[in-house]
């Protein structure tokens, strides 16, 4: 998601930095400002745990993005999480830290095109985990580790790399997976297309050894 985008009508949206869905007391309070000075239509949730000021005049742009502060996410790769440990009861494991913690470890890798990643606590999966490119759900005995989904229009259930394995292993397993799609993967093709196109297995192969 861009941070600045233009809309068909000639105004502008922006999306102010945060992660994991938080938001802080001053950050609050200064989107709240902007709205009200500006008249703006108001603020609206995305789909990837963000809010988005909408209706922004360009006259007024730049008076908005220096108010609010940094737009945008805080890693080129965002990582999505379910509130696990932190707030629901059928939770296993810690997600919104394990995803925090998923963000700095794949921040470097430089990928043939975006890449969705989310961290589930448990296997109710509400960070819908299995149909991203980038899967972890939790369960009492470690993290599940799924690679290949996608919930677009050719939906596709992400293909089990790895279960009841530590985080540590988890990401190195993913670590592995990433290199070797950004080194076999064409330009723009996602990683759903990606594992159809070069099986399951070869992936398996690459970064489990068998």
């Amino acid at each position: 998601m861009r941070a600045v985008k233009l809309r068909k009508d000639g105004s502008y949206t922006v999306v102010p930095r945060m992660s994991q869905g938080r938001i802080n007391a001053e950050q609050l309070l200064a989107i709240y400002s902007v709205v009200q000075e500006h008249n703006l239509p108001g603020v609206r949730l995305t789909a990837g745990q963000r809010l988005m000021l909408d209706g922004i005049p360009a006259e007024v742009l730049e008076a908005v993005v220096e108010k609010i502060g940094p737009v945008g996410d805080v890693y080129r790769h965002k990582v999505q999480a379910c509130l696990g440990t932190a707030g629901c009861k059928l939770a296993m494991q810690d997600s919104m830290s394990l995803a925090e913690k998923l963000e700095e470890h794949i921040k470097d890798f430089v990928l043939p095109t975006k890449l969705k990643s989310s961290v589930s606590g448990c296997s109710m999966c509400c960070a819908e985990s299995m149909i991203r490119d980038v899967g972890l759900i939790g369960r009492k005995t470690g993290w599940t580790v799924s690679f290949g989904g996608n919930g677009g229009k050719r939906v596709r259930r992400g293909d089990i790399l790895a279960e009841d394995v530590s985080s540590q292993e988890a990401f190195d397993i993913i670590g592995k997976a990433l290199a070797f799609y950004a080194e076999h993967a064409k330009v723009k093709e996602r990683t759903a297309r990606f594992v159809e196109r070069v099986s399951v297995d070869a992936v398996k192969k690459a970064v489990l050894g068998k």
